[in-house]
């Protein structure tokens, strides 16, 4: 009998016992795995992405690693107008950080806040990057450069046009491109010599630049840049590369009106193997008297 009242008893036991499991572990552990999730995304639907103002904070009191990467923030977020601060608060605090970190090891802080200050288009800026431009650092004067062909002020142009005397083929082709973006035809006749650089990019982006003013004497060099045998002669240049330099040669031939820029625009709008190209081609041709 005892050991028949043995049996009949263990399930109860075990039964009470899967209850009390269920009670006092199984259940609190659900609730707070559900009250964890609905805090976490309660956090995600109400959390406030960062603003310029944020990131800015970083670059003037985060650790080493915070600031360079608040100034790399910064030039993203404020190449976009509707996140960029107006008020002079902002502008003086941008300016200030980036005077201040001229002695800062990390060039990259300097680096990217001068693209920031060029991204927002607010000529505020133009004196303080321009002053850069008197460091040693190739860097810092190339993202300067940027930055005032971003800005697009012809105060600029004399710095830069100072720049095309640089050792260093990159400054050189910075100074081309931001003189090519402000457009002074004042930057005509160095842009012209420009046109015999010993650097492929620096000869390129003059022509491009002169062909913004409506000049004819990199005529040659996009008819080259139209021309896909010649751009394969450069090893360096992948199929990406490729497609991007024609296109900007295609959008500035109808600036010139030369017809044998037209007949290049002809050939790629019927032959090209890319139909980005030959929509480009066809889209120019209309520009064309």
């Amino acid at each position: 009998m005892d050991i028949e009242n043995n049996i009949d008893q263990n399930p109860q036991k075990k039964s009470a016992l899967r209850v009390v499991v269920h009670s006092f572990f199984v259940v609190p552990f659900i609730i707070a795995i559900f009250a964890v999730l609905i805090f976490l995304v309660t956090r995600i639907m109400t959390a406030e992405p960062n603003t310029a103002q944020d990131y800015l904070e970083d670059v003037k009191i985060g650790g080493a690693t915070k600031r360079w990467q608040g100034a790399f923030e910064l030039s993203k977020i404020l190449s976009n107008p509707k996140m960029v601060p107006k008020d002079n608060r902002f502008v003086t605090e941008m300016i200030t950080t980036f005077e201040y970190a001229i002695n800062d090891r990390d060039i990259r802080i300097r680096q990217f806040l001068a693209i920031a200050m060029g991204a927002t288009g607010d000529k505020r800026y133009v004196e303080t990057i321009i002053k850069a431009l008197d460091q040693n650092d190739n860097e810092i004067i190339m993202a300067c450069a940027f930055a005032l062909g971003n800005l697009k002020d012809n105060r600029a142009v004399v710095h830069l046009l100072g720049l095309l005397d640089s050792p260093d083929p990159q400054v050189r082709l910075q100074s081309v491109i931001a003189l090519g973006k402000i457009n002074d035809p004042n930057s005509t006749l160095p842009l012209e010599k420009m046109l015999a650089d010993i650097e492929p990019n620096v000869r390129w982006d003059a022509a491009i630049a002169l062909a913004k003013q409506k000049n004819s004497s990199g005529r040659r060099i996009i008819l080259d840049l139209l021309d896909r045998k010649y751009l394969n002669s450069f090893s360096n240049i992948d199929k990406v590369e490729q497609v991007q330099a024609m296109m900007v040669a295609i959008n500035v031939a109808p600036l010139i009106q030369d017809s044998d820029l037209k007949q290049s625009l002809l050939e790629l709008k019927e032959r090209d193997s890319n139909l980005k190209i030959r929509e480009a081609a066809r889209i120019a041709l209309l520009n064309f008297e």
